[in-house]
């Protein structure tokens, strides 16, 4: 899904249909049934469009996972991790993690959206504040500075002395910020939007919270270490780790322990891999993999947040430095007169 379009559904309808589904398939209903069973309830629109192009397929028996592939309405993380849950077995308990998986996507997408306008508006704050102070404050300054025969100081002389053209400027600058923000809030609806700004350490542990969470469901699921490793391969084939679990995987292979594998490639740091061997010598390590998910999670939301922190403290800066420098020209002069007149 490389972003949201008309077809494409949202990270909050992916949630509520795997969510849907997952409670059928719980409840024991054969996923033959499940899209017919779904639309004879109220549902939105745009999920109604999307069990339609299900029934049929299912109907005639294809799998869940070549019968959303075929809709086209859902991201390759979705397909694969169907895909997997079909292997093992447990599609119904992969269905209610995706369901968790997409209610938080849906959420950070949110806080993106918010997080994205608060600087868009506070630069076109920051346009406005200069505006008003260039065009209405400063000429009321040097109008009382030449009665009392005092000037302005080159700064704000310069300021003065552009005309027009501060004003205009200034107005087109306003206008371009507030043309920007709505641009963004559209932009950072989709996948997209999510990776660009997610790049690095926020990107990284999303991967990895995709990886483990994967491999939990797998070891869950009794599948063979190689197999598991194959298909959560696939998962991470355009992640940040790719290259990584590459090696990872190499490592296996010649017969390096999977929690010393994860470490040496550097798919996991130490302390998760310590999670994960312990995991591994109590029999627990599906467990271990869910608790380090969890982790990564955390470490990726806070990874976000102190991302756009850095974008709202550069912006108060600006505005503050703004601010300022109007205010610096002016009470310097004023300053003077005032200082005269005590002499």
């Amino acid at each position: 899904m490389n972003g949201t379009t008309d077809k494409t559904l949202t990270a909050d309808e992916l949630s509520a249909l795997c969510w849907q589904l997952s409670q059928l398939g719980k409840a024991g209903v054969p996923w033959s049934e499940c899209a017919a069973l779904l639309l004879e309830d109220s549902q939105p629109p745009r999920l109604k469009a999307a069990l339609e192009k299900l029934r049929e397929p299912l109907s005639m028996g294809e799998p869940l996972s070549d019968a959303m592939e075929a809709a086209g309405d859902y991201p390759p993380y979705l397909l694969r991790m169907v895909s997997i849950g079909q292997a093992s077995g447990r599609l119904d308990r992969v269905l209610a993690a995706l369901s968790d998986y997409y209610r938080r996507e849906a959420d950070t997408l949110d806080a993106i959206r918010r997080a994205v306008t608060y600087p868009a508006v506070m630069a076109a704050l920051i346009a406005l504040v200069f505006l008003v102070l260039v065009s209405r404050v400063l000429p009321v300054f040097s109008r009382v500075f030449a009665q009392m025969g005092a000037g302005l100081s080159p700064t704000a002389a310069v300021l003065l002395g552009s005309g027009s053209g501060v004003k205009y400027a200034a107005y087109a600058i306003s206008i371009l910020l507030l043309l920007a923000a709505a641009a963004l809030i559209l932009f950072f609806r989709g996948e997209r939007g999510v990776r660009l700004l997610g790049r690095g350490k926020v990107a990284e542990a999303i991967a990895k919270g995709r990886f483990t969470s994967a491999m939990a469901l797998m070891l869950q699921s009794g599948l063979p270490m190689d197999e598991a490793l194959e298909r959560t391969g696939q998962l991470l084939s355009d992640s940040p780790l790719a290259g990584r679990f590459a090696d990872c995987r190499r490592r296996a292979e010649e017969g390096t322990s999977f929690p010393r594998a994860v470490e040496e490639s550097g798919v996991l740091t130490g302390l998760q891999a310590g999670l994960l061997s312990a995991g591994f010598r109590t029999g627990t390590p599906e467990e271990a993999m869910a608790e380090i998910a969890r982790r990564c999670q955390k470490e990726a939301d806070e990874s976000l947040s102190r991302l756009l922190g850095r974008f709202e403290y550069g912006l108060v800066i600006a505005l503050c430095g703004a601010v300022g420098l109007v205010l610096l020209s002016v009470m310097l002069p004023l300053l003077g007169v005032l200082s005269a007149i005590g002499g």
